[in-house]
């Protein structure tokens, strides 16, 4: 497994490619775009490991979210 900074790196590189690819223009589009992603996301982790995880996940995101400042995210355009 890659170190958390690493795991970082990769996604937002990751995360950008696919938007791309996804043609996102717009902010919207970006938002429907990795809303697919983290659904997705969050189905591998209940998969691989259970429900009540998944949702942990999502809790502890949408926390982190709430804490940090819209300009911390890395730009996917």
């Amino acid at each position: 497994m890659l170190t958390r900074d690493e795991a970082d790196g990769a996604a937002e590189v990751m995360l950008a490619a696919y938007c791309r690819a996804c043609g996102c223009a717009t902010p919207e589009d970006v938002r429907k775009a990795c809303e697919l992603m983290i659904s997705k996301s969050a189905r591998a982790i209940e998969k691989y490991n259970d429900t009540g995880t998944a949702v942990e996940v999502l809790q502890r995101t949408a926390r982190h979210v709430a804490r940090v400042q819209p300009a911390e995210v890395a730009n996917v355009h």
